[in-house]
């Protein structure tokens, strides 16, 4: 497994997540409780479903509405194996898009106009 799991990640995209986490701490204990209870049953599953599931269950306990970001559910399932590496493999981990460079990734990045490669 690489070592830094959040390599080559759009740091502007790794900045949102970063803040989201550190104001909704439920959701990756949330996030690992599901993960570690379908651990048991599979080898693999998405974080997808995993996340879908945190979306549910709070509907279901609140008229409030629950947003994440869909970007940042292969974040979680990167944070969970930086954490816990007995994940590696068990969620599909693709490439993210990176922050590519048009005039400087400095000034791209700071004013979010990027070129994505697929």
């Amino acid at each position: 497994m690489e070592k830094n799991i959040f390599k080559n990640i759009d740091p502007e995209l790794l900045q949102r997540f970063k803040e989201y986490h550190q104001a909704n701490p439920e959701i990756y204990r949330q996030f690992v409780i599901y993960a570690h209870r379908m651990k048991g049953v599979r080898k693999k599953y998405s974080a997808w479903t995993v996340i879908n599931v945190i979306r549910w269950n709070f509907d279901l306990r609140t008229t409030e509405p629950f947003k994440i970001n869909n970007d940042f559910i292969a974040l979680y399932a990167r944070l969970l194996i930086h954490h816990d590496p007995s994940f590696e493999g068990f969620f599909e981990l693709r490439k993210m898009k990176e922050c590519r460079r048009l005039v400087s990734e400095e000034e791209k990045c700071r004013r979010g106009a990027y070129s994505y490669e697929l």
